[in-house]
């Protein structure tokens, strides 16, 4: 208890040291579920077969239903998933790639005051 005091005293606000949204464990776990079934998605391309969809009715619902709960944006793992849908191109590791790029996004956030144009003017030298 008198640690949290002294780091609280000691000038560490509580959002230097803020806790992101997934932590690294739940990364594993989202990795070692899509990492594989993309390999499988690529491995039948070089045999010219297809997968018909399955592959992505096995990850679509379940990267999606899982940052619903976590309450993270996941626009980009949506796009990821729609762009599977075209034959042959879904064989890349797309949905991999955006299921990082969605986790990433989520974890840092960008700043609202860095967006807005009065930040930027304010910060103009004269």
């Amino acid at each position: 208890m008198e640690e949290v005091l002294e780091s609280n005293q000691s000038g560490i606000s509580s959002e230097d040291s803020e806790q992101p949204m997934i932590s690294l464990p739940e990364i594993i776990l989202l990795n070692l579920y899509i990492i594989p079934l993309d390999l499988v998605g690529l491995v039948l391309v070089f045999f010219a077969l297809d997968d018909f969809g399955i592959i992505d009715l096995l990850t679509f619902p379940v990267t999606q239903f899982y940052f619903r709960i976590k309450g993270a944006q996941a626009t980009v793992d949506l796009v990821a998933s729609i762009i599977e849908l075209i034959p042959y191109v879904g064989a890349l590791p797309i949905k991999t790639v955006g299921l990082n790029m969605s986790i990433y996004f989520t974890n840092h956030p960008p700043k609202v005051i860095d967006k807005l144009a009065v930040a930027k003017l304010s910060s103009m030298k004269k």
